[in-house]
């Protein structure tokens, strides 16, 4: 009853411990990868700081060359990048410097005195454009956004500094490729977390197929060595000529029922292996299905009164469908005995059995008074060797795979097998709907 490829503790170890070096891997990667992006950034800001320096010594010594061309040429001329010179009444210190916003050199005239020649306000930009492009002067003080450097005087009341919207693109880079660092890094924790939920769930559903599987093995042990052992001492007593006719044939009898018993047994785990997961082909043809189901009844009646349960069914005739005879038969004869098992907890044990055609559909309900169902149990007593936990139903006889037939077949045939209980002690009913079904014409019915 075992299937092949399950899981087994040797593969969970080596899922846990190939999913350790995947997350030791991944985790060194993402670690480094997020400061391989940090230190890219620095040398990003290292090499655009060392750019506006070398900026700001070029529009040092640019100065400087400007200040000493003017010299040469005074006091034949002044050219760019100076504007209007004019000679001052009183002597000065030669030299660079600021006043307001205007930069301005006074140099010495050869005959005596000196001359004060103001610096074009656009000269710097333009010596800065001509050696970096993208370098911009700024106002001191002012919010730069991105590594910058001072000027020497008289220029210090700006600085050199990237221009803001290229500073902003390597930023933008360095935030993108985080993002995506992160984001792989989330994605292999979350494929993890799921692979590891599933395999514990794997687990968990092996662990539960497994002790439903001793379930079954211990349930149908129980039900093998209990008609063998009765067979075994009704044949003894015989053989040993210690009982006269009537005791003789009483044993006999006894004998019979338990090897029909043990026939029901074999059966029903035959059953398991011709139709779970629909691998039995269905000889499916539209026939009287309230003859059928009036039949299983029919039999059904007998185990009834032997356990002296009170048997009642509520059949409407002429009730048609399409469905395979022998499955179907199982399918009723299954809900029937699983009802009586159940009913004979019921005071006065009672089970009810109604058929009718609803909307195009039979449907077919067998109720009892017994033991009941609780909710979360509904679903589960439909899985193959499943059994409630709890004493009434370890009593009872069975081997959890009844209801489980039952279910593969109705839906092999495109129905559906639902159970409904109020609770513990208040009964359950079974309902199983058919799809395709109708009324036989007046006149067949009347033949």
């Amino acid at each position: 009853m075992r299937s092949e490829g399950r899981i087994n503790l040797r593969q969970v170890i080596v899922f846990v411990a190939v999913a350790l070096v995947l997350n030791v891997q991944f985790t060194w990667w993402v670690m480094r990868s997020l400061a391989e992006n940090e230190e890219r950034l620095g040398l990003q800001h290292a090499v655009v700081e060392l750019r506006a320096r070398a900026a700001a010594l070029h529009l040092k010594a640019t100065l400087a060359r400007a200040g000493w061309a003017l010299e040469r040429r005074l006091p034949e001329r002044v050219e760019e990048p100076w504007l209007a010179a004019r000679k001052l009444s009183t002597s000065a210190e030669p030299g660079f410097h600021l006043e307001g916003e205007e930069v301005r050199y006074r140099a010495p005239l050869p005959g005596g005195g000196h001359v004060e020649a103001v610096l074009d306000p656009e000269a710097p930009g333009r010596w800065l454009a001509e050696f970096d492009p993208e370098l911009r002067l700024l106002a001191a003080g002012s919010e730069v956004g991105a590594p910058a450097a001072s000027l020497a005087p008289p220029l210090e009341r700006w600085v050199v500094s990237l221009e803001k919207a290229k500073w902003e693109e390597v930023l933008s880079r360095y935030r993108q490729r985080t993002v995506v660092v992160v984001a792989q890094g989330a994605l292999l924790v979350t494929a993890m977390i799921v692979a590891i939920v599933l395999v514990w769930t794997a687990v968990r559903r092996e662990g539960q197929r497994e002790r439903q599987h001793q379930n079954f093995v211990s349930a149908v042990t129980h039900e093998l060595k209990t008609p063998l052992a009765g067979i075994r001492l009704a044949l003894e007593t015989v053989l040993s000529g210690r009982v006269d006719e009537e005791g003789r044939e009483r044993f006999l009898r006894n004998a019979l029922i338990d090897a029909e018993r043990l026939s029901g047994l074999v059966q029903k785990v035959l059953e398991v292996t011709r139709f779970a997961g629909g691998a039995h082909r269905l000889a499916v043809e539209l026939g009287d299905f309230s003859e059928l189901v009036a039949q299983e009844v029919a039999s059904a009646a007998r185990r009834a009164e032997a356990r002296e349960v009170m048997l009642e069914a509520k059949l409407e005739e002429g009730v048609q469908a399409p469905f395979d005879d022998e499955a179907m038969a199982i399918v009723c004869s299954n809900l029937l005995e699983n009802a009586l098992k159940y009913a004979a907890r019921g005071n006065p044990p009672r089970v009810r059995v109604t058929l009718s055609l609803v909307r195009g559909e039979a449907v077919l309900e067998v109720s009892d008074n017994g033991v009941g169902i609780e909710g979360k149990d509904l679903e589960a007593i439909f899985r193959p060797f499943y059994r409630a936990n709890d004493e009434v139903t370890r009593r009872t006889p069975g081997t959890g795979i009844g209801l489980y037939v039952a279910r593969e077949i109705v839906a092999a045939h495109g129905g559906k097998l639902t159970a409904s209980s109020r609770g513990r002690g208040q009964g359950a009913t079974f309902r199983l709907t058919l799809p395709g079904a109708s009324r036989y014409a007046d006149e067949e019915f009347t033949e």
